[in-house]
């Protein structure tokens, strides 16, 4: 079918089906992208386990793609351009505008630069679909100023652990402590930039292990020695975690929370004042964050792709999805929309 565009609809909770829909018809203020590959975020699994997004939405929001179609307002684009898109600018993929599990896509307003950003022949559409989370990881370190003398923990090595590891290495820093469960993730953490693994459920107390690896120093209220910790960037969204991450940085410390939490958590908010730490939240980007990140996939500063450890096509969707959720088995799965 000429105007067939095989799409995966969010029906309810744990169902994503693959169905036909029409392709969408190109505006003045529009592109439409023709999507190669995309990836299945932590956003998407919690979609995909709790709802969150209307039934019918078309979910994707991590993807790579080549513009056939063009608007006659639309400028500096051209047909053929490779793309990625930022999908915060309209809700791409989000519930508010369908997404990139998807043969094609189209996005209004469509602005270079903006929601829409080039990229090189030598960013392949597997490394294009891993823009956009690397901006996720790369505007946490950019808000939390970071410095090569900085000792860091990142706790959580999924898709944005991971990148953000890569992000810190790519500035120059070295003490990276990587933390998860998972040991075929701290493998890929040590791949990508971390220097030290700490897995929580074989290698004894964090405070420890810190303590040993950065030193220690005093604390400000005369209750000790505290690990010589700088920064935290929290990726895992295990709650106990982020209270232990208040608990272990040292004074004047940085806790940088990257995840999202599907249960109430329990903090002690003195450590705050008694440490003097600056904590903050960070889920958006910066159009800067995402020409970085294609400059860092371009010049080969960093190469992220050893994250992607699953593929499947389009009609393989719920497979993927699956797959995805089965953190013991993956880290990255991509969708490759046009097979």
């Amino acid at each position: 079918m000429k105007n067939s565009n095989p799409s995966g609809v969010f029906h309810e909770i744990h169902d994503i089906k693959v169905e036909e829909r029409e392709k969408p018809i190109i505006s003045d203020d529009s592109v439409i992208v023709k999507v190669a590959k995309t990836g299945i975020c932590g956003t998407d699994l919690h979609i995909y386990h709790e709802g969150l997004v209307p039934r019918g939405s078309v979910l994707g929001h991590e993807f790579s793609g080549e513009l056939i179609e063009i608007g006659k307002d639309v400028q500096g684009l051209n047909i053929g351009d490779r793309v990625v898109i930022n999908p915060m600018y309209n809700g791409i993929g989000l519930g508010l505008a369908p997404g990139g599990f998807a043969k094609y896509v189209k996005i209004d307003a469509a602005k270079l630069n903006q929601n829409i950003y080039k990229i090189p022949d030598n960013i392949d559409s597997k490394k294009g679909a891993l823009i956009e989370p690397l901006s996720v990881g790369l505007a946490a370190i950019n808000i939390t100023d970071v410095h090569p003398q900085d000792n860091i923990l990142v706790t959580g090595c999924g898709t944005i652990g991971l990148v953000t590891i890569a992000g810190l290495k790519s500035k120059g820093i070295d003490n990276i402590i990587a933390s998860d469960i998972s040991s075929k993730r701290l493998e890929l953490a040590k791949k990508v930039g971390a220097k030290y693994a700490f897995n929580p459920s074989t290698d004894g107390n964090m405070k420890d292990f810190v303590s040993k690896t950065y030193g220690e120093v005093d604390s400000l209220n005369y209750a000790g020695k505290l690990p010589n910790l700088t920064a935290v960037f929290e990726c895992s969204g295990v709650s106990a975690l982020l209270a232990q991450n208040m608990e272990l940085l040292a004074p004047d410390g940085k806790l940088t929370v990257l995840a999202i939490y599907s249960k109430d958590l329990i903090v002690d908010p003195n450590l705050v004042v008694y440490k003097r730490l600056t904590v903050r939240g960070s889920l958006f980007y910066k159009p800067e964050d995402f020409l970085e990140a294609i400059e860092l996939s371009s010049n080969g500063k960093l190469d992220i792709s050893p994250l992607v450890t699953h593929q499947f096509p389009l009609a393989e969707l719920p497979k993927a999805f699956e797959t995805q959720a089965d953190g013991s088995k993956s880290v990255k799965v991509l969708v490759d929309c046009q097979e």
